[in-house]
């Protein structure tokens, strides 16, 4: 994970028809309050229309540079993606596989802040409705309660940056200095999932091939020693300083914020460019 910059102006469509449609639901909620709080209950349903448009998902996308708010894995050509909700639209667990407590955060179903973009796993396999709170009792249950009284397990990627409680042992998540922040992110979303490890493992193992062909030069060697090396890599000088240059790209975009695995490669690789 690394921290997100949205642009500040959300989509049109959420402050119309959204704004539109949180007065509908906050009414149902004060019509009938005790309802609304029953188990299993669909009075306070969203419309996923309006939240997960297509402008809407754009634009978190474009935000996001297609990668997935938490995994960071870039996913757009084998999968759809969700529009996440930071704050559970629709009902909240203290823990994993405890009760659905309703109503979720229904006011902030259509609130640009509480909108990410996520790849379905991270959402629907691990996240999903959980959403911990250091003491419950503060979870906000409606539209007037205050949300500054909350304190989050999970750091909110677009306000927090999450390096600072969580890092990379090479490719594996772990929390910094015992964070539980960092503990709860691993958990929540499947960080450390092995399929993800295996495929942050790949990339980093990657760019170690990239950041020492980077570091090579080919005009500086010997002829004899230059002649050696292009017979046993059968490339022309043309071709071999080609490759010497795209492996410099490479180490500049690593770490960049639209970089996949940004976090990771931070995390093993301090020195390199972040812009």
């Amino acid at each position: 994970m690394i921290r997100i910059r949205k642009r500040t102006t959300a989509p049109a469509l959420l402050t119309t028809l959204g704004t539109a449609d949180r007065l509908r639901l906050e009414g149902i909620f004060s019509a009938n309050p005790v309802a609304c709080q029953a188990p299993r209950n669909q009075q306070l349903a969203a419309k996923p229309a309006i939240y997960g448009a297509a402008a809407v998902k754009a634009a978190l996308a474009a935000d996001q540079h297609g990668k997935c708010c938490y995994c960071e894995s870039k996913f757009e050509a084998t999968g759809f993606g969700d529009v996440e909700h930071f704050r559970p639209k629709a009902g909240v667990r203290q823990q994993p596989k405890s009760a659905l407590e309703k109503p979720g955060y229904y006011w902030l179903a259509y609130e640009w802040s509480n909108l990410l973009y996520s790849c379905e796993i991270c959402n629907r396999r691990h996240k999903s409705n959980w959403f911990p709170l250091l003491n419950p009792a503060h979870r906000a249950r409606q539209h007037d309660d205050p949300l500054w009284r909350e304190r989050p397990l999970l750091p909110h990627p677009c306000r927090t940056d999450p390096a600072a409680e969580l890092t990379f042992n090479r490719h594996v998540a772990v929390e910094k200095n015992q964070s539980a922040w960092g503990a709860a992110c691993i958990w929540a979303y499947g960080l450390n999932r092995p399929a993800l490890n295996r495929r942050r493992e790949e990339s980093l193992e990657k760019l170690e091939l990239a950041l020492f062909v980077a570091s090579l030069d080919i005009d500086a060697m010997s002829e004899a020693h230059r002649q050696t090396t292009l017979t046993m890599l059968n490339m022309s000088l043309a071709e071999v300083r080609r490759f010497i240059t795209n492996a410099q790209v490479v180490r500049k975009q690593a770490a960049l914020d639209s970089a996949e695995y940004a976090g990771m490669v931070r995390a093993n690789f301090p020195h390199l460019p972040r812009r």
